[in-house]
């Protein structure tokens, strides 16, 4: 794409720019910080500093933003489902308390319970793979590994990954933008059948409970004084699918996408295992599956020297600010030595930093250390596209193929 000059030639919604976001990002910083979009109420944030303000300032810019423009989709909702406004997305001090009845289950601590469960499945995604000398990484790992993960910890069964990926792709459909009415309306109906069929797992889970998050919610007392509704657990477990799914997959590929790329660098971490942390946080910092998100200002306010009305939309822009030159050196070159790297906003921060981080980390590790084991010689297949997948909150490749020396008996690591 030709790189913008001015803030003219800006277009947020060009797919073109969607593929490369990263010299838009440079001009909005350099030009326009607090970038309002023309023709709109919202405001777009690219300075790592006003991003970590409007993430701590949870009394002046809270969450919320409709996921959808078109009343007939959010009529799908409110006649035949639950409102789509997960409690986990609330702003505090209610936040802190739905957030207390999950983070056991994902948290640094709470993850590490669910290594064998990781292993198992990167064993069963990586055996017929790893005679074929080839294979496409979205596919055949980044993909099936979250979902198979998240299915389990939720307290899905195995046999309904399927649908459940289907109700996932149709859930993040409106973040790319621009989707018809019918469209809309179409991953409404998707949403609310994913919706049931929580209601249905949770009303099985009161009888007959697990070690699962929906037996935990089905079960718990809020500040253990109520049962949570219906509709909060339906909004709970929605939320933590799409989370623990979607956006480690995007996370994985775009992890080994940089390995491969960088020269020098596979063999460098191959040589050296305690570089795969290293790698996992610079690859959220430069590729941060998630983008951006939404907040709605509560009260006239500035923010960077421009003013702000109550109701303007804020969207802050982790990836930008995750190359902000102020706060990271170099910032688009890939340092394994960076001494702040884990400063990226990949995750968010502060109150709404994402619940699922500690999985996330932990899946992505075991990953990299069993695709080093099983997958000899590990190179991009020449040949085929690289581009993105077009959207304006996630970025994800839409495929990745990989080439590597078929290998049968390597096996993978164990658990630390």
């Amino acid at each position: 794409m030709r790189e913008p000059t001015r803030l003219e030639d800006v277009d947020l919604y060009d797919p073109a720019t969607q593929q490369d976001w990263y010299p838009t990002y440079d001009l909005l910083r350099a030009q326009a910080p607090v970038y309002r979009v023309p023709d709109t109420r919202m405001f777009v944030v690219t300075r790592y500093r006003d991003v970590v303000e409007v993430l701590r300032r949870t009394d002046l810019f809270a969450t919320g933003s409709p996921m959808f423009r078109h009343e007939a989709a959010r009529r799908v909702f409110a006649e035949r489902g639950w409102p789509r406004a997960t409690p986990l997305s609330t702003n505090p001090p209610e936040h802190r308390h739905y957030r207390a009845l999950v983070d056991r289950f994902f948290d640094a601590a709470g993850a590490a319970r669910w290594t064998r469960l990781i292993e198992q499945t990167l064993v069963e995604c990586l055996d017929p793979i790893a005679p074929r000398g080839h294979c496409e990484l979205v596919a055949d790992l980044a993909l099936p590994l979250p979902v198979a993960v998240i299915t389990r910890i939720l307290g899905f069964a195995a046999e309904d990954t399927d649908r459940l990926k289907r109700w996932s792709e149709a859930w993040v459909m409106p973040f790319a933008g621009g989707l018809t009415e019918d469209q809309e309306v179409w991953v409404a109906e998707e949403g609310v059948a994913f919706q049931h069929h929580i209601h249905e797992v949770a009303t099985a889970k009161r009888a007959e409970p697990g070690d699962d998050v929906i037996s935990a919610l089905v079960h718990a007392r809020l500040d253990g004084e109520r049962s949570l509704t219906d509709g909060e657990i339906v909004s709970i477990v929605d939320h933590l699918f799409i989370g623990g799914n979607e956006t480690t997959t995007f996370a994985l590929t775009s992890a080994v996408w940089i390995l491969l790329r960088e020269p020098g660098l596979y063999r460098r971490v191959l040589d050296d295992r305690s570089l795969v942390p290293r790698l996992i946080e610079e690859s959220l910092r430069l590729e941060s599956p998630t983008q951006g998100l939404f907040r709605v200002v509560t009260r006239d306010t500035e923010l960077g020297g421009v003013a702000l009305r109550a109701g303007n939309v804020v969207h802050v822009r982790y990836g930008a600010a995750n190359r902000d030159p102020e706060t990271f050196a170099a910032p688009a070159r890939v340092d394994l030595g960076r001494d702040n790297a884990s400063r990226h906003l990949a995750f968010s921060l502060g109150e709404h930093h994402c619940p699922g981080a500690g999985l996330s980390r932990l899946e992505q590790r075991r990953a990299r250390d069993a695709s080093l084991d099983r997958l000899p010689d590990l190179r991009l297949a020449p040949g085929h596209d690289l581009s993105h997948q077009p959207g304006f909150v996630l970025r994800a490749l839409h495929a990745l193929h990989l080439d590597f020396r078929p290998d049968s008996s390597a096996t993978v690591r164990p658990p630390a």
